[in-house]
């Protein structure tokens, strides 16, 4: 596996720079995808990156993701997965106070369920809230901030409701659409991307 080239890495990350953006991908392969071409632009960019893992896919797939990505570069960037005995808030707030050039939560489905899962106000309202302190961290302190929902097609219109809403705190929702070959990511707010999208050939194998 390669990585993005300076030149790959700078023009897809510049528009995004300031911005809370959110990712919508179809299944795990999909976002293996982007997740390895997310972490490619990051290292050549030499940004340290804080991760906060809330579904463990990181972790579960840190070697495929990492294994050509240089070592200054992930020693400087930290993974979180928010631990059973600590309040979820905790864990969020925590990702906010390690200084770093950019923030990656996967995935928003996981975060909203576990959000859920108390008796205080909902699971969308209270992850609205922190997407939208994430989006005011970004602009503040110039950070990258990116998400991920999944979003299957054969959603219902139910399903699809509230996959919509996972995202629409953020300042930019970015759609994925993966071929054997390259990846290409669609969002009519990138006025720096030509035509609003940016396709590159696909750095990881979408079969893990």
């Amino acid at each position: 596996m390669s990585v993005p080239t300076h030149k790959q890495a700078f023009a897809f990350l510049r528009p995004l720079r300031g911005r809370a953006s959110v990712f919508t991908v179809p299944s795990r392969s999909r976002n293996s995808s982007v997740a390895g071409f997310l972490l490619g632009c990051l290292a050549e960019s030499r940004t340290s990156t804080v991760i906060f893992d809330t579904s463990s896919f990181y972790g579960a797939n840190i070697t495929t993701l990492t294994q050509s990505l240089p070592k200054d570069f992930l020693q400087q960037s930290t993974l979180i997965t928010p631990p059973d005995d600590v309040p979820l808030e905790d864990s969020m707030t925590g990702a906010l106070t390690i200084k770093t050039g950019a923030i990656l939560i996967d995935d928003l489905n996981a975060l909203h369920y576990l959000l859920s899962s108390g008796t205080r106000r909902s699971g969308t309202h209270r992850l609205f809230a922190f997407i939208r302190l994430l989006s005011y961290e970004a602009r503040i302190n110039d950070l990258y901030v990116f998400g991920t929902v999944y979003k299957a097609e054969g959603d219902s219109a139910a399903d699809r409701a509230t996959k919509r809403s996972l995202s629409a705190a953020a300042d930019l929702q970015i759609s994925t659409d993966a071929h054997s070959d390259h990846i290409t990511f669609r969002c009519d707010e990138i006025k720096g991307w030509p035509n609003n999208r940016f396709s590159t050939p696909l750095y990881l194998d979408p079969s893990t």
